[in-house]
């Protein structure tokens, strides 16, 4: 039987920063949560059951995979959340570590959707944060969390975050927050996340279009002002432009959205998704230059880039437009 130091032991050499189990009780609680939210594509698409689903689960292993953080927008270049070249890294290393249990002779499944951060608390790798992302005492906030079903039995309690572990409640995130979706109980407005609009394929409220500056997927904003970052953080070299998802260029298109998704994974960038959060930049850097594109692209059969391409023609072809807005700060 596969114990949970080996799992550590493995999880670790496949790359992962952290590896703890926590008991696979029923998230019934946080199922009740998740039904008195806004409907959020992600949290919807939770399971709350593990042993329903599968019997031989005894534990869920929780997996973290720190990351630094992203260049910030500028100089032609848009955000790409560091999170998602990691979260891409992370599934497939989750996989090879799945397949390593199964011919170990133990049960696994990977990649399993439950209430990630509520299991890592469990398993105590940390405690939430009022921004509503895990503070982990190693990583700080950036961390993806990848669950595993196994059938490791849980040999200890795992301790609660220390008091300096965790959120300090100083308001840095709330204030930040272009979205307004964090106030005083934390994050109590999911809906209003700016991600959740994000390459989701839904054509964006006009409210929320100026506020994704040059944000082609992903925010941050929250986790940049967040004093309980470690000290030692690097950014990543891989740049992307909106330039290079700018052309009526078919090809040269394609193989921009080939590049990003082979780093972040296909699911996350899907060509048309790509192609309507690239209409909302463009109407937010306003430059002439991207009319033809646009123009073309408003003839879209696909309501979330047609609807955005128009958008964006009428920002440029508005008199005195400059793209001033704060938010273009990512």
């Amino acid at each position: 039987m596969i114990d949970e130091n080996t799992l550590r032991a493995w999880a670790l050499d496949l790359g992962f920063g952290e590896a703890a189990l926590c008991e696979a009780d029923d998230f019934e609680r946080e199922r009740l949560a998740v039904e008195q939210q806004a409907p959020i594509a992600e949290r919807k698409q939770l399971r709350f059951y593990p042993g329903a689903d599968a019997p031989q689960t005894r534990s869920l292993a929780v997996l973290l995979w720190p990351y630094a953080p992203a260049p910030i927008a500028g100089g032609g270049r848009v955000f790409v959340d560091s999170y998602y070249f990691a979260s891409n890294a992370a599934y497939h290393a989750a996989r090879a570590l799945e397949a390593r249990v199964q011919e170990a002779g133990g049960f696994a499944k990977a990649n399993v959707n439950y209430p990630a951060r509520e299991a890592a608390v469990r398993a105590g790798m940390g405690a939430i944060g009022r921004n509503g992302l895990l503070i982990s005492p190693r990583f700080g906030t950036r961390t993806v969390i990848i669950l595993m079903a196994t059938d490791i039995p849980v040999t200890g309690k795992s301790a609660p975050a220390r008091e300096n572990e965790g959120c300090l409640n100083c308001g840095r995130c709330a204030r930040a927050c272009p979205g307004g979706a964090i106030d005083a109980q934390g994050m109590s407005h999911p809906e209003r996340c700016l991600r959740n609009y994000m390459m989701e394929g839904v054509v964006v409220p006009e409210p929320v279009r100026r506020k994704m500056g040059m944000r082609l997927i992903g925010c941050d904003i929250c986790q940049r002002v967040c004093p309980m970052q470690p000290r030692f953080e690097t950014e990543r070299d891989e740049e992307y432009t909106l330039d290079m998802f700018m052309t009526a260029d078919d090809r040269a298109f394609s193989g921009s959205v080939a590049r990003l998704a082979a780093q972040i994974g296909r699911n996350a960038a899907r060509p048309q998704r790509v192609r309507a959060q690239a209409a909302l930049l463009a109407g937010n850097r306003r430059c002439g230059a991207d009319l033809p594109v646009l123009r073309g692209w408003a003839q879209s059969p696909f309501e979330a880039v047609r609807e955005h391409a128009r958008w964006a023609i009428m920002q440029i072809e508005a008199e005195g437009a400059a793209p001033d807005d704060p938010a273009f700060r990512a």
